[in-house]
């Protein structure tokens, strides 16, 4: 702009003629070449970092997260994680009422359901998208029972064991005792790792685990396979776990559940392009062996992360036939899909 200037000035002084208008078009010119100049040597303002307590329950479910982390996904959204383990999802939505935890990757549809009937949502959690389903080419949780039960009928008047009491492996197991017309039995609660153990100590008859634990116990011969009960009967399509975050967080700061979800769906979409490698993923996470992360049994993850209100309402029958729920909960009452549908928005 100075140097515009002084041709400027330089012109008057030989005795040329400058026009008012001439000037003022200059000066607009040099003006905005000034603006461009200090628009382009400004510092860039940093991009918002977010930073979000995870409540984990670190079992097959939470796949998609581990994959966020290991490839970048979270990094790339400028989320950072404190994690906290828990031993279900019903934990971990205790923990969100107490704001301890602002989000959870794979609670159960169970425990989700529990918590609408209690009517926890949406003021103190929401359920923002599907994570995994079963079905009978994607089982996900099985009882194994000791080896001397040799049908369902001998687990009568036995404790069989669940990691929680209010979860999807409680539900699915007592569904299943009753339609094979078992009664009289105990249910007990013991955490996924050690129930297989259990098992073989002849501490308990039976339990209902899920993968890696159901896998894992078998190779290690603590009992056998009587059945599958979600990928099989009672719940052979069934849609497994949610993310859900602490309602006070999800109106907040939608940044972050934003900046969250594009992770997430990123993780969920690379995690069904690469089975293979995610698998190896989870046998880092979990400290699997070589033998467990080959045989284990995978769910079928979400491909956009919508919910299937078809199968959330569906498998409310048999809850409230075996007594886990006192009536139906409407679908408008169990998640909100609004910022996961921005997300989607922002592809087009």
């Amino acid at each position: 702009m100075d140097d515009l200037l002084k041709d400027i000035m330089a012109e008057n002084k030989q005795g040329g003629k400058v026009s008012k208008s001439k000037i003022s078009f200059n000066l607009i010119i040099a003006g905005l070449f000034a603006l461009v100049l200090m628009t382009a040597c400004t510092p860039s303002k940093p991009p918002q970092q977010f930073t979000l307590r995870i409540g984990l329950f670190p079992v097959l479910d939470t796949m998609p997260y581990y994959v966020m982390k290991e490839q970048g996904f979270a990094k790339k959204n400028h989320i950072q994680f404190v994690e906290t383990t828990y031993p279900g999802g019903d934990a971990v939505i205790e923990a969100m009422a107490a704001g301890k935890v602002d989000v959870g990757i794979s609670i159960g549809s169970v425990p989700v359901l529990s918590a609408a009937e209690r009517g926890m949502i949406p003021d103190t959690i929401i359920p923002v998208a599907a994570n995994d389903f079963a079905d009978p080419e994607h089982p996900g949780m099985a009882v194994l029972a000791a080896k001397s039960v040799t049908g369902w009928r001998d687990l009568a008047g036995q404790q069989i064991a669940v990691n929680a009491k209010n979860s999807i492996t409680s539900a699915a197991l007592i569904g299943r005792l009753k339609l094979e017309g078992v009664h009289n039995y105990t249910i007990v609660e013991i955490d996924f790792p050690n129930m297989g153990l259990a098992v073989a100590g002849g501490n308990i008859a039976a339990a209902g685990l899920m993968e890696p634990y159901l896998t894992q116990s078998l190779l290690r011969g603590d009992g056998k396979l009587l059945g599958w009960i979600i990928g099989g009967s009672p719940f052979e399509q069934f849609q497994y776990t949610m993310v859900v975050f602490r309602s006070e967080f999800y109106r907040s700061q939608p940044q972050a559940v934003r900046a969250f979800l594009r992770a997430y769906l990123q993780a969920l979409q690379w995690t069904n392009r690469n089975p293979d490698e995610s698998r190896l993923i989870l046998a880092r996470s979990l400290n699997l062996s070589p033998e467990v992360t080959r045989k284990m049994k995978l769910l079928r993850f979400s491909p956009d992360g919508r919910n299937d209100p078809t199968l959330l309402m569906g498998m409310q029958t048999l809850l409230i036939d075996i007594g886990m729920l006192k009536k139906r909960i409407p679908e408008n009452k169990l998640y909100d899909e609004t910022l996961l549908n921005e997300v989607h928005a922002e592809k087009r």
